[in-house]
């Protein structure tokens, strides 16, 4: 576990800015003045590059979860972790089917991110694992797979909330980063493992990641209002 990383028992939120451009992720910041922590993903990154991460880290003091999900051989693997270190991002994402030796090598190259492998992506189910050759189910394959980033020195893991009540007591001081928030009001869309924010609470979640039950809401900032104060009046905001 990262001496350096956020107290993981402290359950925070992650705005998910699941937006084509700087100028659209800044409009949503601007919503939120008061927001600190924001998840950048793969569709952002590859707009914006790492300058506009580095400002909104160095120049508006913003925690950025950039959810790369890095999956190559070892030695790549490690060169990019190093790299999204020097940067300031405070976590990011490797995938656990990379591997033993693959998570290793990138717990060793990081000095100060946080790192949680991914487990079974919250798009899957047991049928779509079975499709490409796994034979466990979700639950089993999320608890092998965990087992390997615990076993490496991962600081937690990307799962979803359904595997929560079984990963709990197996990985204690885990970070439990939890997508596919949703309300009951919500519609699914393309996650099939979809939990509500007081069932992720409930059951251990640390940090959640929460986009299009904001920013599809018909009142985004009464949304974030209900999200801030289920978890203890906005600790992380």
């Amino acid at each position: 576990m990262n001496p350096n990383s956020e107290n993981p028992k402290v359950t925070r939120f992650w705005i998910a800015l699941d937006v084509a451009d700087q100028n659209l992720a800044e409009q949503w910041m601007a919503r939120f003045p008061h927001h600190k922590h924001y998840k950048v993903g793969m569709e952002l990154f590859y707009r914006t590059g790492p300058d506009v991460i580095k400002k909104w880290i160095e120049e508006d003091g913003l925690s950025i979860f950039l959810d790369l999900k890095l999956h190559d051989i070892p030695r790549t693997v490690a060169a990019a972790v190093s790299q999204l270190d020097a940067l300031g991002v405070s976590l990011t994402t490797i995938h656990l089917m990379g591997g033993r030796a693959m998570c290793e090598a990138a717990v060793q190259a990081r000095t100060h991110l946080s790192l949680v492998g991914v487990s079974v992506l919250t798009s899957l189910g047991n049928d779509d694992l079975t499709m490409i050759g796994i034979s466990s189910n979700v639950a089993d394959q999320v608890k092998r797979l965990a087992a390997i980033g615990r076993d490496t020195g991962l600081d937690g893991i990307v799962l979803s909330g359904k595997e929560l009540i079984v990963l709990s007591p197996l990985w204690p001081e885990a970070r439990f980063v939890v997508p596919g928030i949703r309300r009951e009001s919500d519609a699914s869309n393309d996650q099939k493992r979809i939990i509500t924010p007081e069932q992720a609470v409930k059951h251990g979640a640390t940090d959640l990641v929460i986009g299009r039950t904001l920013l599809k809401a018909e009142d985004p900032i009464a949304a974030y209002q209900e999200l801030t104060k289920l978890l203890q009046g906005g600790r992380n905001s």
